[in-house]
């Protein structure tokens, strides 16, 4: 190496080019906007249209009732209707919330504890759909949910000039924290 290196332009960790605040400037980043907004409406119609269905029997869904029942069939044996509300509201108002990009990582969360449930209750019957047993369809729900977390939600969306969109990783590790003490207190107070 000669003397005339100049290492201040070096990233001084790993994330700093994620944390860069010029991170969505330019061409070279000009599809991750466009990236996200497809992942965030993905993963909000997918659980917003559940949530309706959970909610309101829309879609062929069954209702509060009907969703209550199925989550007895899934273990869930305590505060079932509760529950089902629960779960309904989390589903259409963080669905909702992913699609505009507005508080994404708490939105995300909401998404990602729901979705762990899910998978909780359906690992026993293994990792592949079939007949209503299998989780892999919820644990890609919940990878997307996650992924969101720590990444926001990208330039194209309503919480553009919010500090978490400058720095996503703060507000994403406490998101995840309480994603999973969400889970937790579920299967706890309701299995």
């Amino acid at each position: 190496m000669s003397s005339g290196d100049d290492f201040s332009q070096q990233p001084t960790s790993l994330l700093s080019d994620v944390e860069d605040d010029r991170a969505d400037e330019g061409p070279r980043q000009g599809g991750l906007g466009l990236g996200l907004l497809i992942l965030r409406l993905a993963l909000g119609v997918t659980m917003g249209a559940h949530g309706l269905q959970h909610l309101f029997g829309l879609f062929g869904g069954p209702g509060i009732g009907g969703f209550a029942r199925a989550l007895e069939t899934f273990g869930y044996h305590k505060q079932t209707t509760l529950l089902a509300w629960i779960t309904g509201v989390t589903e259409v108002g963080g669905g909702v919330l992913v699609i505009v990009g507005l508080f994404t990582p708490l939105a995300a969360a909401g998404l990602l504890g729901v979705a762990a449930n899910i998978v909780y209750a359906k690992f026993h019957g293994g990792f592949f759909e079939q007949q209503g047993q299998g989780f892999e369809f919820e644990l890609l729900l919940g990878a997307t949910a996650l992924s969101l977390l720590f990444t926001g939600a990208g330039p194209i969306s309503l919480e553009r000039n919010t500090p978490w969109r400058r720095r996503p990783l703060p507000l994403g590790l406490v998101s995840l924290l309480l994603a999973a003490a969400a889970a937790v207190v579920v299967i706890v107070l309701t299995r």
